[in-house]
C-alpha cells in the first residue's frame, strides 16, 4: 500500500518543475565535487530553510536509502517513467552526468506534457461545464417546462435533451464512476496495448499522443546514455526497458532485436515499422545513422523538435476539435429544444 501511494505523492511534493531544479542543482553539486550524500543533505536542508518539510522529508528519505544501497529501487518506485529510466544506469555513470541528464530529460518531457495541456483544457473544461448545465437544467429548468408543456408532447431534440439530462440527474453517482472506469480502461489500452490493431490505432489521438510521449522518453534517454558514452547495447537496452510500460517494452524491444541483428539505431526504428518513437523522428534518425557527432547531432534536433511540439500540438488540436464539434453540436440541439419548448408553452408566438 506505501509503495502504491509512493508515487503520487512524490509528484505532489516534488513536481516536475520542481524535480528538473532538483536534478540540476544535484549534477552542479556534484560537478563541483559533493559527494551525493552531502549534496542531498544540502537539498534537504535547502528545502527545511524555505518550510518547505515534505521536501525536505523527501531528499531525507533519498539521502538514507542512498545510505541503505536501496536509492535506484526508491527512485524507480517514486519518480515518473522517463525520468526513473534515467537512474537506471545509475553506477554506470557518474552522478553530475547523471542528474543532468536527468534534468533534461524533465525538461522536455514538461515541454511536451505543457503542450497537450494547453490543446486540451479549454475543450475538456467546455465539455464538463457543458455536463454541469445540462445536471442543472434536469433539476431546475426541465421540471418547470414540464408544468408548461407535458413531456408527451415534447418533439425530438427535446425529448432527446429531457432523456440525457434526466438520466444524468437521476444517476449522477454512476455516470461519474463510468466515467472514472472509462478513463482507467482508456489509461490501461495507452499503456498496456500492443497486440494487432495499435500501430494503425497510433495514427489516431489519443493514441499518436501516448505513442509519442513514450517514444520520445526512450529516445530521449537513449540519447543521453551516448552522451555518457554507453553504447546501445543489449545491457543498455534492459536498462531503458526496465521501467517502461508494457507498450513501451514492446517497441523497444523490437528496436533492440533489429539492433542485434546488425541494423543502426534509426535503421532499426524504421524495421519495427511502428513509428516508434514518432514517425517525424525515425527518417532524421536514420540519416545521422554512423555520422560522425551524430548523437550530438540528434541532441540538438531533440532539442529544437520538442521546443516546437509540431507533432504533439497537431494532434492534440485535432483531439480538440473533436471535442469542440461534439460541444458544438449538443449546444445546437440545446438551443433547437429550448426554442421548440418556448414556442409550445406560447412563451414564442407560433410562426404563421
Amino acid at each position: 500500500m506505501r509503495r502504491l501511494f509512493a508515487r503520487p505523492w512524490t509528484r505532489l511534493v516534488l513536481g516536475r518543475r520542481a524535480r528538473v531544479d532538483a536534478f540540476a542543482t544535484l549534477a552542479d553539486l556534484a560537478a563541483a565535487g559533493f559527494e551525493l550524500e552531502a549534496a542531498l543533505a544540502v537539498l534537504a536542508d535547502g528545502a527545511a530553510g524555505q518550510r518547505q518539510h515534505a521536501r525536505a522529508r523527501l531528499f531525507a528519505a533519498w539521502r538514507r536509502d542512498l545510505l541503505s544501497g536501496r536509492f535506484q529501487s526508491r527512485l524507480a518506485d517514486t519518480l515518473p517513467a522517463a525520468e526513473s529510466t534515467v537512474f537506471a544506469a545509475y553506477g554506470r555513470i557518474e552522478p553530475a552526468r547523471l542528474f543532468a541528464a536527468a534534468a533534461r530529460v524533465a525538461r522536455l518531457r514538461e515541454r511536451q506534457v505543457r503542450a497537450i495541456a494547453q490543446a486540451l483544457a479549454p475543450p475538456v473544461g467546455l465539455v464538463l461545464f457543458s455536463l454541469a448545465l445540462l445536471w442543472l437544467a434536469a433539476g431546475h429548468f426541465i421540471p418547470e417546462m414540464e408544468r408548461l408543456v407535458p413531456p408527451e408532447h415534447w418533439p425530438g431534440a427535446a425529448g432527446a435533451v429531457r432523456a440525457a439530462a434526466s438520466f444524468l440527474y437521476d444517476h449522477t453517482t454512476a455516470v461519474l464512476v463510468s466515467g472514472v472506469l472509462g478513463l482507467g480502461i482508456l489509461l490501461r489500452l495507452l499503456h498496456a496495448w500492443r497486440g494487432a490493431g495499435r500501430t494503425l490505432a497510433d495514427r489516431m489521438a489519443p493514441f499518436s499522443l501516448a505513442r509519442t510521449l513514450a517514444g520520445s522518453a526512450f529516445f530521449f534517454t537513449a540519447l543521453e546514455f551516448l552522451a555518457a558514452g554507453l553504447d546501445l547495447n543489449d545491457r543498455t537496452f534492459e536498462d531503458l526497458k526496465r521501467h517502461a510500460s508494457p507498450y513501451a517494452r514492446h517497441r523497444i524491444g523490437t528496436i533492440q532485436a533489429h539492433m542485434a541483428r546488425g541494423a543502426g539505431f534509426g535503421r532499426a526504428m524504421t524495421l519495427a515499422g511502428h513509428g516508434f518513437p514518432d514517425p517525424a523522428l525515425i527518417p532524421i534518425v536514420a540519416a545521422l545513422d554512423g555520422v560522425a557527432d551524430g548523437a550530438d547531432r540528434l541532441a540538438r534536433f531533440a532539442e529544437r523538435w520538442t521546443e516546437r511540439a509540431d507533432s504533439l500540438r497537431a494532434r492534440a488540436a485535432g483531439l480538440a476539435t473533436g471535442l469542440f464539434g461534439l460541444v458544438a453540436l449538443a449546444t445546437g440541439v440545446a438551443i433547437d429544444a429550448l426554442f421548440t419548448l418556448m414556442t409550445l408553452a406560447g412563451a414564442v408566438p407560433a410562426a404563421p
